[in-house]
């Protein structure tokens, strides 16, 4: 496990246990990978990539001849790989990397044939629309599923069509005060981050659930981020809750990241988005008070500053938790 090893490292690293004895020690303790499991590793991401390799083969053929097919064998071509896509589904299950696979490939291939569509028939529908209804189409297999990829791929989709829809439309306010289009993308992926963390309460934590909850989170902390930044560029914007709402996301960042579960990359890349807009802060407010040369100095300073008191609140969790591992492993 992560925290055995982590002991046998600091124990070795202190001189109670000698260097020689360490891969013993890491084998004993299973805390090394085993055959087996590399194994399996390899098979799935060799399984990923023939996956990704095929549907970006449909995908680039149509690209290529296009203009050599006709339009029945366009289709042909199109629904066959579909329906190929989803015949390891009579053999296999859901829970099975190898069915996980076959129905994210099948997920894909139906945007290319809504595209083929499209393109084809020149319906007139705007690219939003194609996007809606990929989303709309594959949400029975997302949730029969509950595969965290397609759960991704989902919201990839419903990003993408209300992103395209507020350009298309030309919908440049909404209502204040949050009149800033990215407020309805921040309102999508924050609804989304919550049904997640919702979603896996008391399930059994693994690797791509926490991955795909961190990716969307991240991405709710790059947008609110962007809208704090805008903000300050221009003080006087219409959206004059920006301020409070990404020091309210901030706290719920820190509960979550910080008191709930220790997450030291999510803490990080919180950091580093509130030393981007203290700096950005700071230069708005003294750019016109002070020399240039002089602001340049400051803001240097302050990066620094900031960044190394980051560093050591984050070594400083990192000891606490080694630390709080440790007794709970001798007590055991």
């Amino acid at each position: 496990m992560p925290n055995d090893k982590q002991q046998i490292l600091d124990w070795v690293a202190s001189g109670h246990l000698a260097a020689s004895q360490l891969e013993h020690a890491l084998e004993v303790t299973h805390s090394v990978p085993s055959p087996a499991d590399n194994l399996r590793f390899l098979s799935r991401v060799v399984l990923t990539f023939a996956m990704a390799l095929l549907c970006s083969g449909v995908i680039f053929f149509f690209a290529y001849n296009w203009d050599d097919l006709s339009r029945y064998s366009k289709f042909a071509i199109a629904q066959g790989a579909l329906i190929l896509s989803l015949l390891p589904l009579l053999r296999l299950n859901l829970q099975q990397p190898a069915g996980q696979m076959a129905l994210f490939a099948a997920s894909v291939l139906v945007g290319a044939l809504l595209a083929l569509v499209g393109q084809t028939y020149q319906s007139g529908a705007d690219t939003y629309e194609l996007f809606l209804v990929w989303a709309l189409l594959i949400t029975p297999w997302v949730v029969l599923a509950r595969m965290p990829a397609l759960w991704l791929l989902l919201l990839v989709l419903l990003n993408l069509s209300l992103g395209l829809a507020l350009d298309n439309l030309a919908i440049r306010h909404l209502f204040e005060p949050f009149a800033h289009p990215l407020w309805s993308i921040f309102a999508l992926n924050i609804s989304a981050a919550s049904l997640w963390i919702l979603a896996t309460h008391g399930s059994a934590s693994t690797a791509l659930l926490r991955w795909g909850g961190r990716v969307i989170a991240l991405f709710c902390l790059l947008i609110i981020t962007g809208l704090a930044i805008g903000y300050v560029n221009s003080w006087n914007n219409s959206d004059a809750l920006t301020l409070p709402v990404w020091l309210g996301f901030s706290l719920l960042w820190l509960y979550l990241y910080r008191l709930r579960q220790l997450e030291l990359a999510m803490l990080s890349a919180w950091a580093m988005a509130a030393i981007i807009l203290c700096v950005i802060i700071l230069a708005e407010v003294l750019s016109d008070s002070i020399a240039t040369e002089v602001l340049f100095l400051l803001l240097t300073l302050t990066v620094l500053g900031l960044s190394s008191a980051a560093a050591v609140w984050l070594r400083q969790l990192s000891q606490q938790t080694r630390k709080l591992s440790h007794t709970s492993g001798s007590m055991q």
